[in-house]
């Protein structure tokens, strides 16, 4: 699989790094991993979209459209469901400065939830729709991707904590 940042200016970082790509291991099971071509960073300068899986043939290339300036994020959505998100993940919203203030840790959490609702789309497809994305997530795909996503940061807080499996950090 190939990882891959666009290039940004140095007022801008990406919270997630190639080795924060390697706790996934240990929470992805090897057949949907192979099937994800590429992992795409980019900033969301202009796109509401922080995420995508686009398909081609058998393979998934993922985008996860997330960097910070000045450890800032833009406000993507006035909705109360996205705010609360944001604050459940650490962010400090300023609706005034359409702004959202991270701390490291927190915006690496964040990425890593957005990588994981991408790939749980994948994953998704590999259980409901014969390895196929169809078109526009539906509400339902949407909600599933978020549990998806939720467990398995939850799994990957047990091995952490537990230290079950091999160190993933």
């Amino acid at each position: 699989m190939k990882i891959l940042y666009d290039t940004v200016s140095e007022e801008y970082i990406y919270p997630f790094s190639k080795k924060d790509l390697g706790k996934i291991k240990a929470i992805v099971s090897n057949d949907i991993l192979l099937k994800i071509r590429s992992i795409r960073f980019g900033c969301n300068m202009k796109t509401t979209q922080e995420g995508r899986t686009v398909q081609h043939g058998k393979v998934f290339d993922i985008r996860i459209n997330f960097c910070l300036n000045k450890m800032r994020s833009l406000i993507l959505s006035k909705d109360q469901t996205y705010i609360k998100q944001m604050h459940a993940f650490g962010g400090v919203v300023d609706p005034s400065a359409g702004t959202i203030t991270w701390k490291l840790p927190d915006a690496k959490r964040y990425t890593l939830y957005l990588l994981l609702h991408e790939i749980g789309h994948i994953a998704f497809s590999d259980k409901y729709t014969e390895n196929t994305l169809k078109g526009r997530s539906s509400l339902t795909e949407e909600q599933w991707c978020d549990k998806y996503a939720g467990s398995k940061i939850i799994e990957l807080d047990r091995i952490h904590i537990t230290g079950s499996q091999e160190d993933v950090t």
